[in-house]
């Protein structure tokens, strides 16, 4: 990405920023051994990093109130916060990494499903609190992660698109988040193994291993990413409206040297010649091309009508091709042709018409495989 393009780090709190899983897990298990569960390690593992109501109902079921739902949460906090307190560290290399980044001009948020009592204890004790342009709590959010909402949020705060931004997390629910939020992320091993943390696009032991070549890395690879997807897309949706369809100059042409009058209306509608050669047509290439009339009155006169001089084979590609020659050529009879049309203009009969052109998509490759190979095209 341009060096001088707005960038920006969203940081998520607990397990990124601060040692603060064990007093979580703590708070919790004390809170629901009131409700009589058994709060486990995996349990905190399974949950960590999501909403507080969330968890709750997940754990005591849907019929749990919410007025108990409420005291639960408000008791894990209050509990979760006496705890941290007085143990409350920084993880490694955050405040390093932190200035690099603001040296590095890249703006920073804080998005966390943590309330806001806890984010300012944790801040402020740690003295991180005004080094964020921007914090999201659990209270800015109706949808806990792996909703991307906490994210997108975060990103509209900084006034920054989403597809600049880098989320540093270390919980699974956080790195979808992310991902949904259409953002790049870099995933900390510091509550859950590498092998859980495959969905992220960056994945380090420890935030001291992380380098601003390696962020600007991501951005710059995401970007020459999004540029070459958007020029497949472009190029797949160009060969999706292209069409080729082939153009007989008959023999009536030929004859009064109008093949490169013809040929010239046709280019200027920007239609463009990709096959053209001079044959000599003979009975069996005849009838195969115009097998569709066997049988009817006027076909052996056909016949001998398309076989009688030398007549110029094109195959023209174009947006929307097929229908366009149609309607620059007229219809088959040039005396009910548009004005302005080829045929109304050089043809005199139903048969003496000038020119042939495809009719639909369908028969225009079936007539340019009659009349040309595949290496006499050419795409340029």
């Amino acid at each position: 990405m341009p060096e001088n393009a707005t960038k920006a780090v969203i940081w998520d709190m607990d397990g990124v920023i601060a040692d603060t899983a064990l007093y979580h897990m703590q708070a919790w298990q004390k809170a629901l051994r009131k409700k009589g569960v058994d709060f486990t390690e995996e349990d905190f593992q399974k949950y960590f990093g999501q909403r507080n109501e969330e968890i709750i109902g997940k754990v005591l079921g849907e019929e749990i109130t919410k007025d108990e739902m409420d005291e639960i949460a408000i008791e894990k906090e209050e509990s979760f916060r006496s705890l941290v307190r007085p143990n409350v560290r920084l993880l490694p290399g955050v405040i390093d990494l932190m200035k690099v980044l603001s040296k590095n001009d890249f703006i920073m948020a804080l998005a966390s499903s943590t309330p806001m009592k806890n984010i300012q204890l944790l801040t402020q004790s740690l003295g991180i609190d005004r080094c964020f342009q921007s914090i999201i709590s659990a209270e800015d959010v109706t949808e806990g992660k792996p909703n991307p909402q906490v994210f997108l949020l975060a990103a509209e705060s900084l006034a920054i698109e989403p597809g600049n931004c880098i989320v540093i997390e270390d919980a699974v629910a956080g790195i979808t988040a992310a991902k949904k939020a259409g953002m790049l992320c870099l995933a900390v091993t510091n509550t859950h193994p590498r092998e859980r943390l495959v969905e992220a696009d960056l994945i380090v032991d420890t935030l001291e291993a992380v380098t601003i070549e390696s962020l600007i890395g991501l951005l710059n690879n995401r970007l020459k990413k999004e540029n070459r997807v958007y020029r497949e897309v472009v190029v797949r949706k160009r060969s999706l409206d292209m069409e080729r369809s082939l153009v007989l100059i008959k023999p009536d042409a030929m004859q009064r040297n109008l093949a490169g009058v013809i040929i010239g209306r046709l280019e200027e509608h920007g239609l463009k010649v990709v096959a053209l050669k001079m044959l000599h047509v003979d009975k069996a290439l005849a009838e195969r091309h115009y097998a569709i009339h066997i049988g009817k009155p006027f076909f052996e006169d056909l016949i001998k009508y398309i076989t009688s001089t030398p007549i110029v084979a094109v195959v023209f590609e174009g947006e929307g091709a097929v229908e366009e020659i149609r309607k620059i050529m007229g219809v088959t009879d040039p005396a009910k042709a548009d004005a302005g049309t080829i045929r109304a203009d050089f043809g005199t009969d139903i048969q003496k018409n000038v020119v042939h052109g495809s009719d639909s998509i369908e028969t225009a490759k079936k007539e340019i495989d009659l009349f040309f190979t595949p290496e006499e095209i050419y795409t340029y």
